[in-house]
């Protein structure tokens, strides 16, 4: 017969794990080998590459990296949150500078992280999961995921700039090239919808700069078609297991 595998809980570990147990536990690989993954640099720890062999990190706080997939522990059980964010939240699990994240906002016993970024001062939707897999597959370029921002600006957009803007640009600060993307004019002109699919590092802000606009006021409107308009500044839900579905095909609802 079959033996059944044991399966480790939080608690087991007593809150803390040695990396190299930690990526074993996640199924990346044994421990020899996990040693060599760090040692080579292909680990990351709450954003920064980690070579110390000796490094501990803390179940259901910290958030481990390898070859571009967040890893996480396979008996949580796996749980997927939308958030409508409120400016001055940091999008990270641990701010080493102790300011509020988007973490504080949510009560739940699973270890989550989430799913891209959004800057300090930008508002609106922001998903969170411990399903490494699907959020690996939403962030991946090749998904084609759908942003949507509407962006508040300092003065009227000039219809003019509607083509530079969505025809794909260099970006004024670092001659990056843009991709195509779509955008639309509010009435009254300094309110525009810009709908891309990238995520480079504000790069919703980067983009009027270069056309000579300053962003006021920027809010991730829908992302994957999810829109938080029904939760209040800071109010947070669980997605139902149809809109999980729909989100593991790349859009959210009808």
């Amino acid at each position: 017969m079959k033996k059944n595998k044991k399966t480790i809980s939080m608690a087991d570990t007593g809150g803390t794990i040695r990396i190299n147990k930690y990526l074993a536990l996640c199924g990346v690989a044994s421990r020899r080998a996990a040693d060599r993954l760090v040692e080579s640099g292909q680990v990351m720890v709450n954003g920064r590459v980690e070579t110390r062999l000796g490094t501990v990190v803390r179940s259901g706080v910290d958030e481990v990296v390898v070859s571009g997939k967040i890893l996480a522990l396979p008996e949580e059980k796996k749980v997927y949150i939308m958030l409508n964010k409120p400016r001055n939240y940091i999008t990270t699990n641990r701010d080493e500078k102790n300011r509020e994240t988007v973490l504080d906002l949510i009560d739940v016993r699973e270890r989550v992280f989430p799913v891209g970024r959004l800057d300090r001062k930008t508002t609106g939707v922001l998903l969170f999961t411990n399903d490494g897999e699907l959020a690996h597959h939403l962030m991946h370029p090749s998904s084609g995921v759908e942003k949507e921002y509407l962006a508040e600006l300092d003065e009227p957009f000039q219809h003019k700039h509607l083509s530079s803007l969505t025809g794909g640009m260099r970006l004024k600060d670092t001659g990056e090239k843009t991709s195509p993307c779509r955008a639309r004019i509010q009435k009254g002109g300094n309110e525009v919808i810009v709908i891309l699919h990238e995520g480079r590092n504000h790069q919703v802000r980067r983009m009027f700069r270069t056309l000579g606009y300053e962003v006021k006021r920027l809010e991730r409107t829908a992302y994957a078609g999810f829109r938080s308009e029904k939760l209040r500044r800071g109010e947070w839900r669980y997605l139902s297991p149809d809109e999980v579905d729909r989100l593991r095909c790349g859009g959210g609802p009808p």
